[in-house]
């Protein structure tokens, strides 16, 4: 236990009389400090028992200002000397310590200060050795209790602590808890949290109150925040406490290690499935099968698709599944590439977490766009696929980080009211030799997608394509001869556009 004012006021060969700050007694002391200086404060830490004879208090000292400021240096307390400068302790010094709450101890002249000193230090390391010795045990229960359910552990972390704990996901969503209401504590620390994940180091931040303690430990691997192990004590912590919190949190993040690898190997595994889907535009029975052993057939996907530059994707890829492992989700993520560039796809059961945070992702990487499709059952994934990869292409050519199918409507409309194989004549139709497979017109339906995607801007387009405006001229002439539809009149382009949207949409063959 940590050693206390009151514990060294009860040894009775030192005498010391409490004459003020007696709320103060459970305060703990971590060591004895000997100054005649008028401001000690420089040297101090907090925690000192500062023993003072006054010989330096001289008449023009302010008596109270003097207390005031070791009161405000997080003093354990004040043992003043009498019998030197002073005949009893100053009544200015016992008032602003009452006020204040430092605990002010009269030392009688025949107290030498070494045998205060050496009482205190006997007792701190009785007390550090005892603490030591509680902690290995219970690092050893702690140890045992890793092995098994993660509650097990915070329960175990609890009974040591004597204690709340809580262990929390970066977001601060509770993971365990124990006591279970210990829950309800962790919304009014959200704040801290919030200033940790700024910060963004491994330190432990200590919230003191009177008579209470509380702790926010970041749970961090490979420089990378995982979590937040909390814990709050009705009492300072002590030696003890300490140790057993550094225990707990060196075997946490050990845990985490585990656990991490394991599901970046589970959502890698997912991906190559994902990929393949995509790269065939089919969802076969085999697929299917290995997704609904994931859950994703237990309730409605979301597929989100975030366009990234090329020299980003691998990066953005592993900001992804890390996303995903590092909450667990009911979830796949794989890397596609479109004829505009490089893009994540996502598939997950609704989960807000994962959409915020892939919302956020969007909003500060330069060079990203976030298209959301709706939530709709697996075997609607393609079709969702399709949906949200439109969101993205639509956003990015308006410049918008972050845009959802949902938006679009009257395409939405179309799409959910026409028949397939009316939806199929319109395109033909309209794309005629251009419609998808066509081959050797492949340069002339990427050079329209891109004229349409800038919005009719021919240097905008010229320069996406890498070629000089006057062949992006020839191109678009080629394009209206192609399809009888001529670029330049708005109407025309919005047939174009509609075409290739609901191409992509529906697929020729679906």
């Amino acid at each position: 236990m940590p050693v206390t004012i009151a514990d060294i006021c009860a040894l009775p060969d030192l005498a010391l009389d409490l004459v003020a700050g007696r709320g103060g007694v459970g305060r703990e002391i971590r060591w004895v400090h000997v100054s005649e200086v008028v401001d000690p404060t420089p040297w101090l830490q907090g925690g000192e028992l500062l023993l003072v004879t006054g010989l330096r208090l001289e008449p023009g000292v302010d008596l109270r200002d003097y207390v005031r400021r070791l009161s405000d240096a997080g003093l354990a307390g004040i043992g003043f000397g009498v019998g030197f400068g002073f005949d009893d302790v100053p009544g200015e010094m016992v008032a602003e310590a009452d006020r204040t709450g430092i605990p002010l101890l009269r030392v009688p002249v025949d107290t030498p200060y070494m045998a205060i000193s050496e009482a205190v230090s006997s007792v701190v390391s009785a007390d550090r050795y005892e603490a030591i010795g509680r902690a290995l045990a219970a690092q050893q229960d702690l140890t045992r209790a890793a092995l098994g359910a993660g509650s097990d552990f915070v329960k175990e972390l609890s009974r040591h602590l004597g204690g709340w704990v809580a262990q929390t996901t970066v977001a601060g969503e509770v993971v365990h808890a124990w006591p279970p209401q210990a829950a309800e504590r962790v919304p009014e620390l959200l704040a801290d949290l919030a200033r940790a994940r700024e910060h963004g180091g491994p330190s432990a931040a200590s919230i003191l109150t009177p008579g209470t303690s509380t702790v926010v430990q970041p749970l961090a691997l490979g420089g990378t925040l995982r979590g937040f192990l909390l814990a709050g004590l009705d009492r300072a912590l002590g030696a003890y406490e300490r140790s057993v919190l550094t225990a707990a949190i060196s075997l946490l993040t050990l845990e985490l290690e585990r656990a991490g690898r394991l599901a970046d190997r589970l959502y890698r595994q997912r991906a190559r499935v994902l990929e393949r889907v995509l790269a065939s535009d089919e969802l076969s029975s085999d697929a299917l099968a290995q997704f609904a052993a994931w859950g994703l057939a237990d309730a409605a996907v979301r597929v989100c698709v975030i366009l990234v530059a090329e020299e980003d994707a691998d990066a953005r890829l592993e900001e992804v599944i890390l996303l995903l492992a590092s909450s667990e989700a009911t979830a796949a993520a794989a890397l596609t590439r479109y004829a505009e560039g490089p893009a994540i796809v996502v598939a997950f059961t609704e989960d807000a977490d994962i959409l915020t945070a892939l919302r956020g992702m969007a909003a500060t990487s330069a060079g990203t766009a976030l298209g959301i499709g709706d939530a709709l059952q697996l075997g609607d994934l393609l079709r969702n696929h399709r949906a949200a990869r439109h969101a993205a292409l639509l956003g990015r050519a308006d410049g918008r980080a972050v845009t959802e199918f949902a938006e679009f409507a009257a395409l939405q409309m179309l799409l959910r009211s026409t028949a397939p194989s009316a939806l199929r004549g319109f395109v033909s139709k309209t794309l005629g030799p251009l419609t998808r497979g066509g081959g050797r017109e492949h340069d002339l339906r990427r050079t329209l997608e891109v004229f349409l995607a800038a919005n009719g801007r021919w240097g905008e387009a010229a320069q996406e394509l890498g070629v000089h405006r006057h062949t992006l001229r020839a191109r678009m002439d080629r394009v209206a001869e192609a399809t009888g539809r001529d670029p330049d009149a708005a109407y025309a382009r919005m047939e174009l556009w509609l075409a290739l949207l609901i191409e992509d949409s529906i697929g020729l063959d679906s």
